[in-house]
């Protein structure tokens, strides 16, 4: 390591543009509502402030935009970038090693694109939370879902374990106050409670599990921490009590936030109580982050942890997360058969596609393709994302225009509204992945990767899972069609939905388009989403930790910066 190297270089601030212009749009939001909005009508107040808040997005995402560009133009053409930039922000963008702010986040291509990707869900949930007034307290609201997005940001570009938890809270406080804020519905303060005590509970226990896998290898960054966790030979967990606790932690960390069984308890409470548009944004962003998260930890610093000794059951992760998987997909989907609300059935739904996409984590860790298989979650998360958003949108209107959210209270939607109908109906056969929409080739892609050859111990059993998943994909089919039912062979019960606001129609009729066309020409999104998985799974430019030979823990070192 340069000893003379800087510890913090300011242009690194250039990298984070996105969040920092979301932190900084959030004060403005809450201090444009309390100072200027705050005397108009509700119905006034809350499109000012939202349109406000969708100026904030539309800034973060050009400015995502243009690092982009910039880092593309840096790939294919470092001089002229230089031209452009000048000598010294020109030379920073053309050489920089991909590590920031002294190697705890990553920059670069694809961390721009997920960025951008954060911030068209985001745009379509601010659009849609627009749509009718839940909270009096609408500034504070959209500051939320503004910092909540900076919190996944950081934390799907964080390269070590503290960064990476301190975006995780920052994510999840932010979350659990949008959950509480339908104030005139006792559910939803409700169900904040119930997502802060078992977010409480299970970041406790996943920081614990940070300080055993720090004080087994003496660093916090993925690929020291893979480095030393590969000096151990093919043993694995073998006799490694610390390890093994640490492992079974962060586990519960995680399936907590990607709600997977038996971690899911939260999940139907808080997405029924929580405001649609908050729960869209925990099915899809949070959802997005955290699986992101999960491979760089589990995938690359993790990954020598994976089936050392090339076996399912044995020493190693694999065989835990494929239990996992099984169960949160089987039960997902089974409860969801049971549910006549419409959010829980969304719900449960999501805890089965967390089951799937674990499968994805899975195949990534012994596919002879990693990037490959960890780039098909990539892809299936960005379709689920998109067909759930729309999804929720159609929940926005039932609670808009009847103040519930029943599967039947779509009874003869297909007759009022027969174009949005048919959007909702590809959004439904996409979730349950249905050709030739995003969904099935998401799910088509994630069981081939499972498929591929792999060590013989493992190949059999993941096959098993594969065609569990195929079963379950078929259980799923009869509760999604449950909503085309009630779309077109239901009459209406009372007085129906109204005329859908552009706030609700467009989000709907969006994520229409994005899983048909992401369905009819998938291959240039699967090969966007293998370049994105590829820095996930190889080693970053991280100086070698000071370890010896011995097995003795290394000590903490500071990445090389470039000169």
């Amino acid at each position: 390591m340069d000893v003379n190297a800087p510890l913090l270089d300011f242009r690194d601030f250039w990298c984070v543009a996105p969040a920092v212009l979301l932190s900084v749009w959030g004060l403005v939001v809450v201090a444009a509502d309390l100072a200027r909005y705050r005397r108009r009508d509700a119905e006034t107040r809350r499109l000012a402030v939202g349109r406000l808040t969708l100026v904030g997005v539309g800034l973060a995402l050009a400015s995502a935009v243009t690092l982009f560009w910039l880092d593309a133009l840096a790939q294919s053409d470092a001089p002229r970038l230089e031209r452009i930039l000048g000598p010294s922000l020109g030379s920073y963008f053309a050489q920089t090693d991909g590590l920031i702010f002294v190697g705890t986040l990553a920059r670069g291509l694809p961390t721009d694109i997920l960025n951008i990707l954060f911030l068209l869900l985001l745009g379509l949930v601010v659009w849609t939370s627009t749509a009718y007034s839940f909270t009096e307290d609408v500034g504070e609201y959209f500051a939320l879902l503004l910092w909540a997005t900076v919190g996944m940001m950081l934390l799907a570009a964080s390269e070590e374990l503290a960064t990476l938890f301190i975006s995780l809270e920052m994510m999840t406080i932010c979350l659990y106050l949008a959950t509480a804020f339908e104030k005139s519905r006792r559910r939803s303060p409700e169900a904040g409670l119930k997502y802060f005590i078992y977010g409480s509970v299970s970041s406790a226990l996943f920081l614990y599990g940070l300080s055993f896998v720090y004080g087994l290898t003496g660093t916090t960054y993925f690929d020291a921490i893979g480095r030393v966790l590969g000096r151990g030979g093919h043993q694995g967990l073998a006799g490694n009590l610390a390890g093994a606790a640490a492992l079974l932690m962060m586990l519960v960390g995680f399936g907590f936030k990607v709600a997977a069984t038996p971690f899911h308890q939260w999940a139907p409470d808080v997405y029924e109580g929580a405001p649609a548009p908050v729960a869209a944004w925990i099915a899809t962003g949070s959802k997005i982050a955290s699986f992101v998260a999960m491979l760089k930890v589990f995938l690359h610093a993790l990954g020598p942890w994976s089936n050392p000794s090339n076996e399912l059951m044995g020493p190693g992760w694999l065989g835990v997360v494929v239990m996992i998987a099984a169960a949160t997909m089987t039960y997902g989907n089974f409860a969801a058969l049971a549910q006549q609300n419409y959010k829980r059935m969304l719900a449960y739904s999501s805890i089965a596609h967390a089951g799937y996409l674990l499968v994805g984590v899975a195949a990534a860790s012994v596919s002879v393709d990693g990037p490959a298989a960890a780039g098909a979650v990539l892809y299936y998360l960005v379709v689920y994302a998109f067909a759930n958003v729309g999804a929720f949108a159609v929940a926005v209107w039932l609670a808009r225009d009847l103040g519930r959210d029943s599967i039947r209270d779509l009874n003869g939607l297909g007759r009022e509204s027969p174009a949005l109908a048919v959007c909702i109906v590809v959004l439904m056969l996409s979730l349950i992945g249905i050709p030739p929409f995003g969904g099935f080739f998401g799910k088509l892609y994630i069981f081939m990767e499972a498929l591929r050859q792999g060590p013989s111990g493992t190949r059999i059993v993941l096959a098993w899972l594969v065609a569990l998943g195929l079963f379950n994909s078929v259980v799923s089919a009869f509760y999604y069609f449950r909503v085309l039912k009630a779309i077109y062979l239901r009459d209406p019960i009372g007085a129906g939905l109204k005329r859908a606001p552009t706030a609700v129609a467009m989000p709907i009729v969006a994520s229409a388009v994005v899983v048909t066309v992401f369905g009819i020409a998938p291959g240039p999104l699967v090969e966007l989403m293998k370049s994105v998985a590829q820095p996930m799974l190889s080693a970053s430019k991280l100086d070698e930790p000071n370890a010896s030979e011995t097995a003795s823990p290394v000590a903490w070192t500071l990445p090389s910066r470039p000169e």
